[in-house]
């Protein structure tokens, strides 16, 4: 009989984690459902910036495509956010109500952005300002794009110095706007009233500019599991099968996860990590372990 294996997460750790099972028998195993908060099928996060500079449509970034689910007998629940696990009756509870019974839950919600502490960055009632941009999902390009279209908006600050900071710049430069790279702890408030119309900076003279991106690193996303009493410190703890610390039946993979102290951001690690996972969740290979993953030299 088929047991009911849960994915939170409907991004690049969750999906190979699937994959994997796939690849080791897993439809023969599980009936299995996946919780996506975006309202699309799989895609890589990571070529964003093709899309934002206009050298890949959304599709082409495309990984999964909603047929792909279909076709594995995959039930998705895209644009439903899960807010609550009870390891006790082993269900999920999700945002719109469904109620979801497992035998194996797999967490793989990624990561948010990070917001470095400086003025004006929010509304009175607690929102981000307008022209302010975070770039981490297929929204955050699109109203990037629309913004960045608009004739007056012909100047950016990009707050960061990584990858996706600099992937940024490149895009919203081909879309004609003039981008100035800053790291985080220099800026000390975004300025103007009613629009953007700058950023003050620790140490030098104010610069002009109408849009803000902050692209200033991540962290990992713990919420669920700290309301439903999971082993969390900066990531939700896992051991070297990637079984959630004291759960039998939860694991976690990708940048969610903790191990031996580390949280990874990159692609190789979540690969590693969805091996070892499937190897133990389908039971063809048990001692499987993850040591960590080495950075590339």
């Amino acid at each position: 009989m088929k047991k009911r294996l849960v994915v939170i997460g409907n991004g690049m750790a969750g999906v190979r984690a699937v994959e994997e099972i796939l690849a080791r028998g897993g439809a023969d195993l599980f009936h299995i459902t996946v919780f996506g908060e975006e309202p699309y099928g799989n895609y890589s996060r990571s070529r964003l910036g093709r899309v934002l500079c206009g050298e890949e449509s959304e599709a082409d970034i495309l990984l999964n495509s909603l047929t792909w689910y279909q076709e594995n007998a995959i039930t998705l629940h895209s644009g439903v956010r899960v807010e609550r696990i009870d390891k006790f009756s082993k269900h999920v509870f999700a945002a719109d109500g469904r109620v979801v019974q497992y035998h194996h839950l797999v967490i793989a919600i990624g990561s948010h952005p990070f917001l470095p502490p400086m003025a004006g960055l929010y509304t009175p009632s607690g929102t981000i300002r307008h022209g302010v941009f975070t770039f981490r999902t297929l929204d955050d390009a699109r109203r990037m794009i629309k913004f960045a279209q608009q004739e007056h908006h012909r100047r950016a600050v990009v707050i960061g110095g990584d990858s996706f900071a600099l992937e940024a710049a490149r895009g919203l430069q081909s879309c004609g706007v003039e981008v100035e790279v800053l790291s985080g702890s220099r800026v000390t408030a975004i300025l103007g009233a009613d629009r953007i119309t700058g950023l003050s900076v620790r140490n030098q003279p104010d610069i002009d500019c109408h849009m803000v991106v902050v692209a200033a690193g991540v962290r990992p996303n713990v919420d669920v599991a700290v309301v439903s009493g999971l082993a969390v410190e900066r990531g939700i703890v896992v051991d070297d099968h990637l079984r959630v610390m004291d759960e039998e039946d939860i694991y976690a993979v990708g940048e969610c996860a903790q191990h031996r102290g580390e949280v990874y951001g990159m692609v190789a690690p979540l690969w590693d990590q969805a091996a070892v996972l499937a190897d133990h969740i389908t039971g063809s290979d048990r001692g499987s372990m993850y040591l960590g993953t080495r950075a590339a030299s």
